[in-house]
């Protein structure tokens, strides 16, 4: 009796050992393509933005005023050394997201993309507002090396930015103003995602995928700016905060490796702005944004 009974223990805990995950894991069976819960992946890419019109407010000690519905664009490097040396990687327009998938389809991530927002040279815009005489002669004093020039050659050319403006005509000449978030427009985003499987080859190593997300995080602006001649090229600061929804496809190939083609539209609120140096003296705006990237990535 005794053998018997324990003849049939050893087999029931012979029958209870967990082997099936056991086999698969340590047989190195490798992972599909939408088995994606628990990994992180890595991606980086480059950028095109579009940018909506946007009503630039300056203030500071004798002058508060609003230029309307400017104009801006991008700045891209042109395709060069900048892409591959290490050294130079943050003068393109780049973009890099760190994800982390907590099922198969739902990820959380951190990221940064690095834009470029130049204000277009000698377009036409309104002015409302007060600008004091002296506020100009006290930038006269501060001159940029740049814009000197404007200043001796064109000496009466200030004289029409004095006093009170009611939304007259008003060409934006670099003698008056200079604006670009160009070291740069930095949107850090925490993002939450979705990852839909639109294809899988058969063995599991290849498939296209639809990725969508919605961030919010702050934005970081290293803004170049002259004002009547007045400025420099500022540190970095948090000028404001970002929205954004992106949608995209993605294609991943060996398993590990993906490239990513994604479109973002955002918007950006920046209360915020360093202009001219002096510490009272300060820009808001706000605009929407239309970005396009190409990452290449890695999963594991």
């Amino acid at each position: 009796m005794i053998g018997l009974c324990l003849a049939f223990c050893s087999g029931v805990f012979a029958e209870e050992k967990p082997t099936l995950p056991l086999v698969i894991k340590d047989s190195g069976i490798p992972r599909n393509v939408d088995q994606r819960k628990g990994t992180w992946s890595f991606q980086w890419g480059y950028n095109r933005e579009a940018f909506t019109q946007s009503d630039i407010n300056f203030r500071g000690p004798g002058y508060r005023f609003t230029l309307k519905e400017v104009v801006a664009k991008d700045k891209p490097e042109r395709v060069g050394g900048a892409y591959v040396d290490p050294s130079k990687f943050d003068i393109p327009q780049f973009s890099w997201r760190l994800t982390r998938f907590i099922t198969d389809r739902f990820s959380i991530s951190f990221g940064q993309d690095h834009m470029k927002y130049v204000v277009t040279r000698g377009q036409a815009s309104n002015i409302y507002g007060y600008i004091d005489p002296l506020a100009i002669q006290r930038a006269h004093l501060r001159t940029s090396v740049e814009s000197a020039p404007y200043l001796y050659v064109f000496p009466a050319q200030y004289k029409q930015y004095e006093g009170y403006h009611i939304g007259e005509p008003f060409n934006i000449t670099p003698d008056f103003l200079k604006f670009d978030h160009t070291d740069g427009l930095n949107y850090l985003a925490v993002e939450a995602g979705f990852t839909e499987q639109i294809w899988m080859s058969d063995s599991g190593e290849q498939g296209l995928s639809f990725v969508s997300a919605l961030g919010a995080g702050p934005i970081v602006c290293k803004s170049d700016v002259r004002l009547f001649g007045e400025g420099r090229n500022n540190a970095f600061h948090i000028s404001g905060y970002g929205l954004s929804a992106r949608v995209g496809l993605k294609f991943e190939f060996l398993r590990s490796f993906f490239f990513e083609a994604t479109a973002r539209q955002g918007y950006a609120d920046l209360t915020s702005i360093l202009t001219t140096g002096r510490s009272k003296d300060r820009a808001s705006q706000n605009f929407g944004f239309l970005e396009k990237v190409i990452y290449f990535g890695y999963t594991r």
